[in-house]
């Protein structure tokens, strides 16, 4: 009975070492995923136009042009160290790099001049013309991610997706850090 007592007692405490989770977990492997995109916007955009800046032609232009672009952010797990990600038996820690904007396209169907007045001795604006108004949306849009939320979002997305996966390999406790341009970046949002 005591041999009993005795096995029963060895293979509790041994059930209540902190172990690492499964053997062939390869905590690395996260970074073989490359971009993770964790958040999609869709921004639309007006850009309006008034050409009455040339003295010697009569009359004026106007044009008024709407156009959308997909933006999408995330994280680049490519550039995950090995310094970035930490285990101790089945805690777990992983430094992510700072979300980023991994793409802004602009939907060439979602383009659509609203508005265009020509009078006087005027032409109309030329397709030429109008890829060069595009181009200045589009550095627009650009300029104004940062009034968005995108990266925040991005960022606790990514953070839900690393917490997920890594408790699905056996981890209990799963710490998810950004590195330092994101936090900045969201601390100067927020004030």
């Amino acid at each position: 009975m005591k041999l009993f007592y005795f096995a029963f007692l060895l293979v509790w405490m041994s059930s209540c070492k902190d172990e690492k989770p499964a053997e062939n977990t390869d905590v690395y492997e996260i970074r073989n995923i490359g971009l993770l995109s964790t958040t999609e916007y869709t921004v639309g955009k007006v850009i309006k136009l008034k050409d009455n800046k040339a003295w010697y032609k009569y009359g004026d232009r106007n044009i008024l042009i709407s156009c959308k672009a997909r933006i999408k952010a995330g994280v680049d797990l490519g550039k995950l160290s090995d310094q970035d990600i930490v285990e101790n038996g089945k805690r777990i820690t992983i430094t992510l790099p700072a979300p980023e904007i991994l793409s802004l396209s602009m939907d060439p169907n979602l383009i659509r001049t609203e508005m265009e007045d020509v009078n006087g001795f005027r032409e109309g604006f030329s397709q030429e013309e109008k890829n060069l108004i595009l181009v200045q949306g589009e550095q627009s849009i650009r300029d104004n991610i940062g009034e968005t939320s995108i990266l925040e979002t991005a960022g606790k997305n990514a953070r839900t997706f690393i917490t997920d996966f890594y408790k699905q390999l056996g981890f209990d406790q799963v710490t998810v850090i950004f590195k330092q341009p994101y936090e900045k970046e969201l601390s100067t949002r927020t004030h």
